[in-house]
């Protein structure tokens, strides 16, 4: 007796047959005829079941496994601005996925209005290197053209422009024709591919709207894809549409940094240029004037603007409009001791290394100060001395910046009231109200170091300025 297995659900479903057998010859009673009617709906039932079961479990774990490798990308995208290596992932990964075969991702230049394959994945390099398709030809023309996707089946046979029908019909004369003529899409023949390709998904790369491209998918079934497929794809278009997109963006702000870094070496050299030629004047009058009050002050404005003018040409040769405080220090130290040093006293100068980077505004400032404070350790810490010793340090405490001046001399010049708005305390009033515009302040003492006798010491500290970058921060 044979019963058949039968599923029935929305439509009855033969699954198979239950074959019961007797070795002796009789007819099956109804009873056992209703039985097996029961255990072959059972299986049926249960058979069902399993497959259901195995179907749930194999969906649930590509569902997990598509989620998995979109979240892969999406990181990839939000860690590297290597477009290449992230369009490259996209294409193949787009492949895996879809259940397809071949993948090509093409960029639209607006300006031509033209498209150009920028990661591909299963086809021949050969190809589609070089390969230009015009806005509105091919399946991948009409879809950036358009803005939709599209899906087609076998449709190279019928279209003359879709390079994959010139791979497959296209010979080396017509390619070098093509070339003669200088139309677009080169030819390369290459049968094994088309005929591997029978249906095709375009999906356009969108960000705001904006159009910069498509991905196409190319499948050897003759079948259009899935509502799955097709919504797996549109995911990793919009993927690839933020890889292009950042990447343009973070071009665009490197060449706006490039050129204004250009524009502000270029003024800060300008500004030296200017700032020396006052300083030439303002020596030929020192040389020429028969006052020594006025030849001192003279030849104190000189190597003020000396000063500001070596800052400048340092913040000329800098990419940014920021430098470190050791390399002001070392240029203001130069101009000081060239012109402020006397003849008969034998100075040493040390600058001890500091890696803290400023800003521009601050640059300036400290140069000023710096410019002061040295000068004021030659003109009133070593008078009368015939040797002597000025170093420069710089450090950071507490998000201050402190920069002192120190020297070996053993006086320290007292200043009375009022006495600092006359000639010879201008450069510690312009410290006071300079340090000031930092928010900072300044201190004049005296101090015994470790081997060396006492000493003078003349600090400035103001706020360490810091600017964001991204998620942290860069002090500046």
């Amino acid at each position: 007796m044979a019963i058949p297995v039968i599923f029935f659900g929305n439509a009855e479903r033969l699954i198979g047959v239950i074959s019961v057998q007797s070795e002796d010859l009789r007819e099956f009673t109804n009873s056992e005829r209703n039985f097996l009617e029961v255990v072959a709906g059972i299986v049926a039932i249960n058979i069902e079941n399993g497959r259901l079961y195995e179907q749930t479990d194999e969906q649930l774990r590509r569902k997990v496994h598509e989620l998995a490798t979109i979240h892969r990308v999406s990181s990839i995208i939000a860690s590297t601005l290597n477009l290449d290596e992230v369009l490259q992932i996209i294409a193949t990964q787009a492949v895996h996925l879809s259940g397809a075969e071949r993948s090509c991702i093409f960029e639209l230049d607006p300006d031509r209005q033209h498209l150009h394959v920028v990661a591909h994945y299963g086809l021949n390099s050969t190809l589609v290197r070089g390969l230009q398709l015009k806005v509105g030809q091919c399946c991948a023309g009409r879809t950036v053209q358009t803005g939709r996707p599209s899906m087609a089946v076998d449709c190279f046979h019928d279209d003359p422009h879709c390079f994959i029908s010139k791979a497959l019909h296209s010979d080396p004369a017509e390619t070098k024709s093509s070339r003669a003529s200088g139309v677009a899409v080169q030819h390369f023949k290459d049968p094994g591919v088309s005929s591997e390709i029978h249906s095709v998904l375009c999906v356009p790369l969108q960000v705001k709207r904006k159009v910069l491209g498509c991905i196409c998918i190319y499948s050897s079934h003759r079948h259009l894809l899935s509502h799955e497929q097709m919504q797996l794809v549109i995911t990793f278009a919009n993927e690839a549409a933020i890889a292009i997109e950042n990447a343009r963006l973070f071009e665009e702000a490197r060449r706006g940094l490039e050129l204004k870094s250009v524009l502000l070496r270029e003024l800060h050299h300008r500004v030296k240029n200017n700032l020396a030629t006052v300083a030439s004047i303002l020596s030929l009058q020192q040389r020429r004037t028969k006052s020594p009050e006025v030849r001192h002050t003279l030849a104190e404005s000189v190597n003020r603007v000396q000063g500001l003018a070596a800052t400048h040409d340092l913040l000329s040769h800098e990419d940014v409009s920021e430098a470190r405080v050791d390399d002001i220090a070392r240029k203001i130290v130069g101009v000081a001791n060239a012109n402020l040093r006397p003849p008969e006293t034998h100075i040493t100068f040390e600058v001890e290394p500091c890696p803290i980077v400023i800003p521009s505004r601050a640059v300036t400032i400290l140069a000023l100060v710096l410019n002061e404070m040295v000068s004021n350790a030659i003109k009133h810490g070593m008078v009368g001395l015939p040797e002597g010793k000025v170093t420069v340090r710089g450090f950071e405490e507490n998000s201050m910046v402190i920069v002192q001046v120190i020297d070996s001399g053993s006086q320290l010049k007292q200043w009375q009231p009022g006495e600092e708005e006359s000639s010879e305390g201008l450069g510690l009033s312009l410290i006071k109200n300079l340090i000031g515009d930092l928010g900072g302040k300044f201190t004049l003492r005296r101090v015994g170091e470790a081997n060396r006798a006492n000493c003078t010491v003349a600090e400035v500290r103001f706020p360490l300025a810091r600017r964001r970058v991204g998620r942290g921060e860069t002090d500046v």
